[in-house]
């Protein structure tokens, strides 16, 4: 247990038996009153956001989740299939944990498997992955910051500066689903 003034982004929290991530916090100090921490959390099995707001008197369950770098290795029906490189141990994780990660998803592909009581209850991926283009529009000249639309080898739809042809690699954000670079 925590006092709520400890609650940090990262952390996560266990209320009315379910798990919790710390997007955001922010401590507010009224003119008249207490003070209190207003929190966002994301709901680990679900994916909803809420706020919730803490006066800072109150405790609040403070859950320790087991943290591994995995590999994908192959989908299954709605089971994704992980290894861990370094101990080979592989993990079966359900398609309803990876609804934000799926689209990139291919062989190899890292990601941080979180897990409370050694059950899978969250993943994230890395900020950036590497995808090759596939299908676009022949390279172009036009205005700066103009884009255009490209297929890349996940079946993932981005803008793409209008220099970029089929078989360049790009960088991809995976929070934005946005261009960053070419790679």
């Amino acid at each position: 247990m925590i006092n709520a003034t400890q609650i940090r982004v990262g952390n996560f929290l266990k209320l009315e038996n379910e798990l919790y991530s710390v997007l955001k916090v922010q401590h507010i100090t009224p003119g008249k009153g207490n003070a209190v921490v207003q929190t966002e959390l994301r709901n680990l099995r679900t994916g909803i956001k809420i706020n919730q707001r803490f006066r800072s008197t109150e405790t609040v369950e403070d859950v320790e989740l087991s943290m591994a770098k995995m590999s994908f290795l192959y989908q299954e029906g709605s089971i994704f299939h992980f290894m861990n490189p370094d101990t080979y141990e592989q993990v079966e994780v359900p398609e309803s944990l990876l609804e934000e990660a799926k689209p990139f998803l291919k062989p190899e592909a890292q990601i941080t498997l979180y897990r409370y009581e050694e059950k899978p209850v969250s993943v994230s991926l890395a900020a950036r992955i590497t995808f090759e283009v596939k299908e676009c529009d022949p390279p172009a000249k036009g205005f700066a910051g103009a884009t255009k639309d490209a297929v890349l080898d996940n079946g993932l739809v981005v803008k793409v500066p209008l220099f970029i042809k089929v078989g360049d690699l790009i960088v991809v954000d995976t929070e934005s689903r946005s261009y960053l670079e070419k790679g």
